[in-house]
C-alpha cells in the first residue's frame, strides 16, 4: 500500500487543472499523490474533500508507467534514430548506468542520458511514490556520480548495444511463446510489459524475419485492429534454428 491524497468531489472537471497525475477510485473519488495536497486545496472548489488515505501499490504503478509510456521521446543511437518513451528509455539507459559502457560509448550514453533527465524533471515530481519514481531517482543520482568521476566505467565493458540485443531478445522468446494463439498488439504489450512503440518496432523486424504475420479485423466501429501469430511456415527446425540465432 502507498500513501495518498484521497479526493472526493463532484465537481470533477475542475482536477483538469491540477498538474499531477491521479487515479480514478469512484465516481467522485481520486486518488492524487500526497504532495498534490496545496495544489488542490487552491482549486478553491466547495464540495472538495482532501483526506489522507492508501492506494495498492500495483494500481499507483500501473499509473505511472501508463503515464511515462504515453509520453514520446526521440532517440538518436550512432546513425540511428527511432522513437520510443520515457518509459522504455529509462529502462534502457538505467540498465546501461548499473553495467557501464565501452569508452566509445561513453560519449552517446551521457547525450542520451542528459536527453532523458531534461525529460523526466518537469514531470517526476508529479508522479505517485512507487517504484518507477524511484527509479527516475536513482538515474538522476548514478548520473550525477559518473559526471563527478574521472573514470566512472573503468573495467567495464558492457554497451547499449548489447542492452538492447539483449531485450530485442526477450521481447522475441516472449512473443514465441504468447503467441501460441493469435493475439491483439493490446494483448502482447501487457503480457511482455513493453512500451506500444518498442512492440511495433520489434513486430515489425520479426515480421521481415518471416517470424510472425500479421492481419488486421474489424471488430465494431473504428479502425481494423491487428492481429499477430506465429508464421505457418514456422516449423519446429526452423523455430529451433531461430531461437539458436
Amino acid at each position: 500500500m502507498a500513501k495518498v491524497a484521497l479526493v472526493i468531489t463532484r465537481q470533477k472537471k475542475h482536477l483538469r487543472r491540477v498538474r499531477y497525475i491521479h487515479l480514478r477510485l469512484g465516481r467522485d473519488a481520486f486518488a492524487f499523490p500526497p504532495l498534490a495536497k496545496s495544489e488542490l486545496k487552491s482549486l478553491g472548489i466547495p464540495d472538495l474533500w482532501v483526506l489522507d488515505s492508501e492506494v495498492p501499490d500495483d494500481k499507483l504503478e500501473q499509473k505511472n508507467i501508463k503515464f511515462l509510456s504515453q509520453k514520446p521521446m526521440h532517440v538518436h543511437s550512432g546513425d540511428k534514430a527511432y522513437s520510443t518513451s520515457l518509459y522504455d528509455e529509462l529502462q534502457v539507459l538505467s540498465d546501461w548506468l548499473r553495467h557501464g559502457v565501452c569508452p566509445s560509448e561513453y560519449e552517446e550514453l551521457m547525450q542520451r542520458a542528459l536527453a532523458l533527465k531534461s525529460e523526466l524533471e518537469p514531470v517526476s515530481h508529479y508522479l505517485f511514490d512507487t517504484p518507477s519514481k524511484q527509479a527516475i531517482f536513482e538515474f538522476f543520482v548514478a548520473l550525477r556520480d559518473i559526471k563527478r568521476s574521472d573514470e566512472p566505467f573503468q573495467g567495464k565493458s558492457r554497451n547499449l548495444t548489447v542492452v538492447e540485443k539483449e531485450r530485442s531478445r526477450q521481447f522475441k522468446d516472449a512473443v514465441m511463446e504468447i503467441l501460441c494463439k493469435p493475439r491483439e498488439l493490446e494483448e502482447i504489450v501487457a503480457l511482455t510489459k513493453v512500451n506500444e512503440s518498442n512492440a511495433r518496432r520489434w513486430l515489425m523486424k520479426l515480421e521481415s524475419q518471416g517470424i510472425v504475420t500479421r492481419t488486421r479485423k474489424r471488430t465494431g466501429i473504428g479502425r481494423p485492429k491487428n492481429i499477430y501469430y506465429l508464421s505457418q511456415r514456422l516449423g519446429p527446425k526452423q523455430e529451433a534454428e531461430d531461437q539458436r540465432q
